[in-house]
């Protein structure tokens, strides 16, 4: 396949304040041969979701979001904003080089070049869900993200809040363990109103995790059993307890186990309401702060294709 061929151009999106040095030309290096390649830096928190869009409408056979999980949703949400048509002509891919990279994980799709390379030469690109998240904006109307790996509300959302309220020259391991701690020490179960395909749940929850992925918060895996195309979310509770209670199932949660605990309850499903839950209760998607609720959560099955290996 010629360079020079549209169908062959494959654009880096690469979170620019953390792009280390030399980082686009070793990008370059095992690709250059093969495809007209294209190396975007982002300028902003939001520049890598307008970087997709345009790449995407402008013929882009995959799209590859360099960075963190932040930086994947924000590319997954430029991808969503082009018609479906559009989309389907495209992949995305993924190479991790944040400090969580928690979906990454549950892709299984490698951590360097040469494993992206791989996934491309062998034709190696799947359908994968997404999350359709519908929240109430500032000016009262609906507002639409989609989340690619887990949604949650509770402590996993508070520590997220807290992460985002530290000075930025805060080393990223440093700024973690300090927001993990306070919401140890302060968070409490908040109440919530859930509706699941039809079904009323109510009670007050440490947290509630929507997820596509299995991991989150830098490899805990809140959902072991999840799969990122079987066309169902898995929704994770816990019940009651306190910050000292979610401590002690961290052992299991970092093995991405089930939790052996009562408190725990998994269920499957496409469509999820959440009211009621208290205005300090912040929605993360990915591990950005998204509103709150009251928030639905919609199932789209194959809404991207995706860079990985074979499903099973």
């Amino acid at each position: 396949m010629s360079p020079s061929t549209p169908a062959s151009r494959i654009v880096f999106i690469i979170h620019g304040r953390h792009c280390p040095d030399g980082l686009p030309q070793q990008l370059l290096q095992p690709f250059r041969d093969r495809f007209a390649v294209d190396v975007l830096l982002t300028t902003s928190a939001s520049s890598a979701t307008r970087l997709a869009r345009e790449a995407a409408l402008s013929g882009a056979r995959w799209v590859i979001a360099v960075g963190g999980d932040g930086t994947v949703h924000e590319v997954v949400n430029g991808l969503m904003s082009v018609p479906a048509a559009q989309r389907q002509q495209l992949a995305l891919g993924v190479l991790p080089s944040g400090t969580g990279n928690d979906f990454v994980r549950t892709l299984g799709s490698g951590r360097h070049s040469d494993d992206l390379l791989a996934l491309i030469a062998a034709g190696h690109a799947y359908p994968l869900d997404l999350i359709r998240v519908t929240t109430r904006g500032n000016d009262g109307q609906p507002q639409v993200r989609w989340c690619n790996n887990i949604a949650s509300l509770g402590i996993s959302s508070d520590i997220v809040r807290r992460v985002k309220r530290l000075p930025a020259w805060l080393p990223a391991s440093a700024a973690f363990s300090s927001a993990v701690l306070a919401a140890l020490l302060r968070f409490r179960p908040r109440p919530m109103r859930l509706t699941l395909d039809g079904e009323a749940i109510a009670g007050r929850f440490l947290c509630l995790s929507v997820a596509n992925g299995r991991y989150f918060g830098s490899g805990l895996g809140i959902a072991p059993q999840a799969s990122v195309n079987d066309g169902l979310f898995e929704l994770v509770l816990i019940r009651d307890g306190n910050g000292l209670d979610f401590l002690r199932l961290l052992p299991q949660l970092r093995a991405a186990q089930p939790l052996r605990d009562p408190r725990v309850r998994y269920l499957r499903g496409r469509q999820l309401q959440v009211d009621g839950a208290a205005a300090d209760c912040p929605l993360e998607l990915d591990g950005e702060l998204c509103g709150s609720a009251p928030v639905t959560f919609e199932l789209v099955p194959a809404a991207l294709r995706c860079l990985m290996p074979p499903p099973g």
